[in-house]
């Protein structure tokens, strides 16, 4: 399990498992990016911090594209230094961030959360070291996650919860199921990615 912590919510750090801390696009603000950018520097020294996210674009909001650019890099570039994987926010954004994997260092994994896009991407970002994180939209058929993911190699992917009202075990069930694998070979398969993605033993 990786709990997502941003910044203002050191609360969490009290649940015994690991985490990821990073400051959301939907969080970036001029006026107090440089201390919420501080705060992820000092989390990324914690031991239980695997990853550096949620971070990444978003071109549904009113944050201003310069600002979101900022923020990412300074925290791409503290994930590379610190060789965590990071963890992506990406709505309407892939193509910028395909420009910015083709420029990073790749051995550092890099995992979309949320995938949702179509299967020419999700080749493209596969050949990149990454890993595709599904949830919920694996129940709604009509969905990019959905019709894709047959294609993606369990090697390849993770399942999440995010803020919907599926759980997890509901989830990887209906991937499962959707992957025609039984369930018990389907979550050997996630904790071996999650090892070899979080460096875990």
């Amino acid at each position: 399990m990786l709990l997502n912590v941003f910044p203002d919510e050191d609360d969490k750090f009290r649940h015994p498992c690991f985490y990821s801390a990073g400051l959301h696009p939907w969080y970036v603000n001029s006026g107090s990016m440089k201390k919420h950018l501080d705060w992820v520097e000092q989390q990324a020294d914690n031991p239980q911090v695997l990853a550096i996210g949620e971070i990444g674009f978003d071109k549904t909001i009113d944050v201003p594209w310069k600002d979101q650019e900022h923020a990412f890099e300074r925290q791409l570039a503290l994930a590379e230094n610190r060789n965590k994987p990071v963890i992506l926010h990406c709505v309407r954004s892939y193509n910028e961030l395909l420009v910015y994997r083709n420029a990073s260092n790749k051995k550092i994994p890099w995992i979309f959360h949320w995938f949702n896009a179509s299967a020419e991407i999700a080749h493209e970002l596969l050949l990149k070291n990454c890993y595709l994180s599904f949830g919920h939209l694996l129940f709604h058929e009509t969905s990019k996650a959905f019709r894709v993911f047959p294609e993606i190699p369990v090697s390849s992917i993770f399942f999440e919860t995010d803020d919907a009202s599926f759980t997890i075990q509901e989830i990887s069930e209906r991937a499962a199921f959707l992957k025609g694998l039984p369930l018990f070979s389907l979550m050997a398969q996630i904790h071996n990615n999650f090892k070899a993605c979080f460096g875990i033993l």
